[in-house]
C-alpha cells in the first residue's frame, strides 16, 4: 500500500451520503480509498486542475473517482472523492447519457470553490 499519509495530510471537509454519516465515512476512508486512487494522490497535489482520476473497478463503498476542479490555493489542493455504492462512476455515466454533464460539472466546481472559501485550510 503506498504510504500516502506519510507524505500528504488528507482532511475531510464535507460530505454527502444517503447511507452513512460523516463520521462513518471518515473512519472508513483508508479502506475505501482503493490502491488505484491512492497511487494517484500525488497527482492531485502536483498536477494542475482540472483533474479527474477514475478507478473503474471500484464497487460498494470504495471511491470511484477523485476530482480536482481548481488549482492549489496557498499550498493546499482541494479535491472531491466520489462514490456510487450501486455502480462505478463509469456505469453511472453510461446509464445517464441524457444528463447535462457540463451543467453538473459546473455545479460541482461551484461547490468545491465555496468549500475552499468556507474552510480555513491552514
Amino acid at each position: 500500500m503506498p504510504p500516502v499519509e506519510k507524505y500528504f495530510e488528507i482532511r475531510s471537509l464535507g460530505h454527502f451520503s444517503e447511507f452513512r454519516s460523516f463520521n462513518q465515512a471518515k473512519s472508513a476512508f483508508s479502506s475505501d480509498l482503493t490502491l488505484s486512487l491512492r497511487s494517484d494522490i500525488p497527482r492531485v497535489f502536483f498536477d494542475p486542475a482540472p483533474l479527474v482520476i477514475l478507478d473503474p473497478l471500484a464497487s460498494g463503498t470504495k471511491y470511484d473517482a477523485i476530482m480536482k476542479l481548481r488549482d492549489n490555493v496557498d499550498g493546499y489542493a482541494v479535491a472531491i472523492l466520489m462514490n456510487d455504492p450501486g455502480a462505478s462512476l463509469l456505469d453511472y455515466i453510461g446509464t445517464h447519457r441524457g444528463s447535462d454533464w457540463k451543467k453538473i460539472m459546473g455545479e460541482i466546481e461551484i461547490a468545491s470553490a465555496s468549500l475552499g472559501d468556507e474552510f480555513d485550510l491552514h
